[in-house]
């Protein structure tokens, strides 16, 4: 069993300390034990504890949409719940136990008494801090921020559209490209592509896909029934005009996040034989964000009610997209979210009938 002094002594906080600076601070720490598979603390719980891992496995992982993304593992010595203490701020995720673990636990006064009589500590501390910084750049996530609220302005506006269908579509969709991202990210054929901020962009940017929309008539957007040769031609449009409606938002604005939900809304209509629109893209000329978002987008769109079309059972849908891997969708894609097809399902049973904020 690993005593306090040895966990201390395996932490890059604490390691090389005196004897008995690390007897002083041992006094400030309780060991707690939590089980496998529980939660330590949750994404939005206050902060009121920092956590020093002692025995066993856990990681830190952050929600997006109904998908958790995991940020890193979490071992003997590892050190998390810091940043909330020290920014008095909400926890930026979630920590769950892959193994029954043991962690030292101090409380907010203990964790803030030892920053003010301890430099050495308070100077690692902040040198830890400096070095998450980096690996999270935080200056991309001030942008990140701007540009989720510039996305949420962007969003506010298509909800006001026609269709009453939206909310709940862009959801699950948001949903469907984080999950295929996630399992995409590990499929050799990906993996140097999407990295943590990829998955992190295509959560903000893939609810903009069909921001273009808003420019088509209602006339040819709510028709019943096949549209004729000109109004296809229309309704094709909304790729380009949504392409055009977020350039102006680049040029104030020219962060990856907007670089990539053009991609989208202009792209996710090609098709991997080359015959789709607006270009004619073919194949891996098609950027992968795109792929993504055109079999996430039809997976819903063939499962929900719409004015041209009844719904489709999940076998009906199934047979439909594998039929048209190679030439409509990337055949990876397909074989990667088939093999996973009941998670996807799950996600659509789930929100089904709701249609969350977004």
């Amino acid at each position: 069993m690993t005593t306090i002094i040895e966990t201390l002594n395996n932490s890059q906080l604490f390691s090389g300390l005196e004897e008995k600076t690390l007897e002083r601070i041992s006094e400030r720490f309780v060991s707690v034990s939590y089980p496998a598979h529980t939660e330590v603390f949750r994404e939005g719980d206050v902060g009121d504890t920092f956590y020093l891992m002692q025995e066993g496995e856990a990681a830190l992982y952050k929600n997006l949409g109904t998908v958790q993304h995991k940020l890193r593992n979490l071992r003997t010595g590892d050190q998390f719940g810091e940043r909330a203490l020290i920014s008095s701020a909400r926890r930026i995720g979630t920590v769950k136990t892959k193994s029954a673990i043991k962690c030292l636990c101090m409380d907010e006064a203990g964790f803030k008494a030892l920053m003010e009589s301890e430099p050495r500590f308070a100077q690692r501390m902040l040198k830890l801090l400096v070095d998450r910084m980096k690996e999270s750049d935080d200056a991309a996530a001030r942008d990140m921020v701007a540009a989720h609220q510039a996305l949420s302005f962007s969003l506010a506006k298509l909800a006001d559209s026609r269709d009453p269908e939206t909310g709940g579509h862009l959801y699950r969709v948001r949903a469907y490209c984080v999950l295929l991202s996630e399992l995409l990210s590990k499929h050799p054929n990906y993996e140097k592509v999407i990295n943590d901020a990829f998955i992190e962009h295509i959560y903000l940017a893939a609810p903009l896909h069909d921001i273009g929309k808003v420019a088509i008539p209602d006339g040819i957007l709510m028709k019943q029934g096949k549209l004729t040769e000109a109004e296809f031609q229309i309704m094709m449009s909304h790729t380009v005009l949504g392409a055009e409606a977020l350039d102006t938002v680049i040029e104030y604005c020219d962060h990856e996040m907007f670089q990539m939900a053009r991609r989208i809304i202009l792209c996710h209509h090609e098709r991997w034989d080359g015959s789709g629109y607006p270009n004619g893209l073919k194949d891996t000329l098609i950027p992968v964000e795109a792929r993504i978002m055109a079999l996430a987008d039809i997976y819903d769109a063939l499962l929900s009610e719409r004015v041209y079309k009844p719904a489709f059972e999940y076998q009906q849908t199934k047979d439909e997209i594998l039929s048209q891997a190679g030439t409509r969708f990337d055949p990876d894609m397909v074989t990667v979210m088939f093999e996973n097809i009941d998670i996807f399902e799950s996600i659509h049973q789930k929100f089904r009938e709701e249609a969350p904020k977004l």
